[in-house]
């Protein structure tokens, strides 16, 4: 059920723990970097909760404070981020009819510089066609089918445009199991050729890896774990969604991302080369449709 207190915006959220980050890093203890500011406690804690919007001059006093000069294209992007209005994208259409945790991750994908994404059943949602998105949420397994279907796969499709944006689109890896290339649905029998002609098209594009995790290789360290890494630019540090069909969980601890980096590049040893993985899904679309 939807609350009706929204959370503090992800974004605000994001520039408090950019700056309780930075006053870690300088030894403070909140109350004595809120001493050495001038503010009591109660405000310095609700700016780093994300709670208070927090304008240039004040990030620009707290930087210094941490020990951090001249860094004016930090000020400038946590300010405007702070003052963002969570709805300042088409997802605005959306907003009080789906979990907190898909709207922050919308608007985090939306963001993002390069994009890595493994998923050990199915294509990842940036790269699904449109078939292949509606089989999805109408199977009677998904745990969000009461008449939403219609909704989810809409904002499924608005969210490839991260990766078509002129002059500025993401750059996506995507690891993907060669069993998801072996998908049926017997009630739609073309949408797997639609979605491998997608695949294939898309392994083409400059700003798109992909590849895939052949049938043969033995099980993987995330074989039961789909993730999405998120990686951006200035000030903002990496983040990973442990991703479900709602919104999935946020990870920001430096050393949780770190370690999930690494798990990615190991998975991707283990794949076939992106030129190789062409060849995969080509011979699939060519010897099954």
């Amino acid at each position: 059920m939807t609350q009706k207190k929204l959370p503090p915006p992800v974004m605000r959220r994001r520039v408090g723990s950019v700056l309780r980050e930075s006053r870690e890093r300088a030894g403070l203890a909140p109350g004595a970097a809120a001493k050495r500011l001038d503010w009591d406690s109660t405000r310095q804690g609700r700016i780093e909760r994300g709670i208070y919007r927090v304008g240039a001059d004040d990030i620009r006093k707290m930087l210094e404070t941490y020990g951090i000069h001249d860094d004016e294209e930090a000020v400038r992007e946590m300010a405007a981020a702070s003052n963002e209005a969570p709805g300042a994208g088409w997802w605005a259409a959306y907003m009080g009819q789906i979990s907190y945790a898909l709207l922050d991750f919308i608007i985090l994908e939306s963001k993002s510089r390069k994009i890595q994404v493994q998923h050990p059943s199915i294509i990842p949602g940036l790269l699904q066609a449109p078939g292949y998105v509606r089989e999805i949420f109408n199977s009677p397994l998904h745990p969000d089918n009461r008449g939403r279907s219609d909704m989810l796969s809409a904002i499924r499709m608005a969210r490839q445009e991260v990766l078509h944006r002129p002059g500025n689109a993401v750059h996506l890896h995507a690891l993907i199991s060669e069993a998801a290339l072996l998908h049926r649905f017997p009630s739609a029998p073309g949408v797997m050729k639609e979605q491998l002609r997608k695949l294939a098209y898309d392994a083409e594009q400059p700003n798109i890896t992909i590849q895939i995790v052949p049938a043969d290789v033995p099980a993987y360290a995330a074989a039961n774990q789909a993730m999405t890494i998120m990686s951006f630019r200035h000030p903002w540090p990496a983040t990973v969604s442990i991703d479900n069909s709602l919104g999935g969980n946020l990870l920001d601890d430096p050393t949780e991302v770190s370690d999930l980096s690494v798990m990615f590049e190991k998975i991707a040893e283990l794949a076939l080369p992106a030129d190789k993985s062409r060849d995969r899904i080509n011979a699939h679309l060519e010897e099954k449709f």
